[in-house]
């Protein structure tokens, strides 16, 4: 009787898959495992963007202030009228030229019998810390501008249209304090310094 055969052929032979086809077919597998893994691992829990974790909103800010007023002392600029004991005379106020900031001149207009018209009668500074006041030198003089020096004097302005000039030594010179009173409209904003 005939031997019969056996089929040793694997199922790899049964697809006609050789040897060699396994090795080529093996890097490709893992490839596609290892890709399946990293997607799966993208997708977890621990990838993905939590909203637990975000950064809190900051608070509201607080309801800021409102400006302090204008410091009325800035609107020194324009023709006043100066009265004191001896009568009245025009002065006219405006900003140093030759110096930054808030710094005035205010210059005789009409003249008097001690200082000449067109010259200088005082020189202040706006104090940045006190409203209304503007610290001065002033001129002292004699008759017909002679022995003329500079005191210390405080400018107190108490409203767009008046202000005072006091000594700060009253005894420094006569005819203090000085009442001024502005020809004119009264200006709403300060010339610029």
């Amino acid at each position: 009787m005939p031997r019969s055969m056996i089929d040793r052929t694997g199922p790899s032979d049964a697809i006609g898959a050789g040897p060699s086809d396994t090795y080529r077919r093996a890097p490709r597998a893992a490839l596609a495992l290892f890709l399946a893994l990293l997607v799966s691992a993208c997708s977890s829990q621990s990838f993905q963007p939590s909203s637990g974790l975000s950064m809190p909103t900051p608070p509201p800010a607080p309801a800021q202030p409102p400006p302090p007023p204008m410091n009325i002392a800035r609107l020194l600029n324009g023709t006043w009228t100066a009265t004191d004991s001896e009568g009245s005379t025009q002065v006219s106020i405006g900003l140093d030229p030759m110096l930054r900031g808030r710094n005035y001149v205010a210059k005789m207009v009409g003249g008097n019998k001690y200082i000449p018209a067109g010259q200088v009668t005082w020189r202040g500074t706006l104090d940045q810390q006190v409203p209304g006041i503007v610290h001065a030198k002033q001129v002292c003089a004699r008759q017909g501008y002679t022995s003329a020096r500079m005191v210390e004097a405080r400018i107190v302005v108490t409203d767009p249209s008046n202000f005072t000039e006091e000594l700060v030594n009253p005894k420094d010179c006569a005819g203090f304090p000085v009442k001024y009173t502005r020809v004119g409209p009264a200006p709403t904003a300060p010339v610029r310094d």
